[in-house]
């Protein structure tokens, strides 16, 4: 009588003590708070930007709650728990903006790396020219794909004649990458100190992103299995409910038709996804690129 009930408090705890693991092992990291006040929807269009989904931030609200309610009746049906419904409207609606901050760090990591292949570039041609708005050209020709568009814009607003600073410091504020700001700092200050020393520049900086993109390789590699173990976990509530259902609907439909068993749905719901959106975040966090409060003057 008791057996559904014990096994759906079993698998509560499980995930409660996963979430202390993880915390635990979890590489803390700190990052530049942004100085301005943002509403939501420009929060979320700047995530999107960056993440390179060509959508606008009512575009992804849409979509999550379309994506909830398809979820919510897909957990419905399958579990035949009236209790699953909201709980995967929920998940399904916060699970798309987990996968929306997954996709904008993957990229943003991309970036910064990307940036050592422009430092080389640059370099290159800079010691071949002598001349900065030739080297930013053809970076603009051979640059990575990930980060040619803004290299792109930076190479045509010089070509009509706008000024160098004003251009670079425009793209740092729309782009706010932290490495990138540093790039463009050297730059402005080489310009400044009349564009002679830029080689010795990016060398340091060369050395510092390889130096920071090594780091984060390995990071993730050793995250890779406990991710993996996580969403193993977190998933097994809701994977033995539907097997439950399929093998002995007898002995957990009383129970989930209960009060007492819609509630230990929500919680073991709650619980399964809290605990993976932490590990998540929290590994996140260890490898995410730093974003910028902006160009320092």
């Amino acid at each position: 009588m008791f057996y559904g009930p014990n096994v759906l408090f079993a698998f509560m705890g499980a995930a409660g003590v996963l979430v202390i693991i993880l915390s635990l092992m979890a590489i803390p990291h700190y990052k530049i708070i942004q100085s301005e006040d943002e509403t939501w929807r420009a929060r979320i269009q700047r995530k999107l930007d960056q993440a390179d989904l060509q959508i606008t931030a009512w575009e992804f609200v849409k979509t999550s709650v379309l994506l909830g309610i398809l979820l919510g009746a897909g957990a419905f049906i399958l579990t035949g728990a009236l209790a699953a419904a909201p709980l995967g409207i929920l998940i399904g609606f916060f699970g798309y903006y987990t996968f929306l901050e997954d996709r904008r760090d993957k990229r943003r990591r991309e970036y910064q790396e990307a940036l050592l292949d422009v430092v080389n570039i640059l370099q290159e041609s800079f010691s071949a020219r002598n001349s900065l708005s030739m080297a930013l050209t053809t970076v603009a020709e051979h640059a990575p794909d990930v980060a040619r568009a803004d290299f792109v814009e930076i190479a045509k607003q010089l070509s009509l004649g706008e000024n160098l600073e004003t251009v670079l410091t425009q793209v740092a504020e729309r782009r706010r990458d932290m490495i990138f700001d540093r790039l463009v700092e050297a730059l402005v200050a080489n310009q400044r100190a009349g564009g002679q020393q830029l080689g010795p520049v990016l060398a340091a900086l060369r050395e510092s992103v390889m130096g920071l993109a090594a780091g984060r390789r390995r990071i993730a590699t050793a995250q890779s299995r406990i991710r993996w173990e996580a969403r193993i976990v977190c998933s097994a509530p809701f994977v033995f409910l539907i097997m439950l259902r399929q093998t002995a609907p007898d002995l957990q439909e009383p129970f989930l038709a209960s009060f007492y068993g819609q509630i230990a749905v929500v919680l073991v719901g709650v619980m399964s996804a809290a605990a993976y959106y932490i590990m998540n975040r929290l590994g996140a966090r260890a490898t995410a690129p730093l974003e910028s409060a902006g160009v320092s003057a």
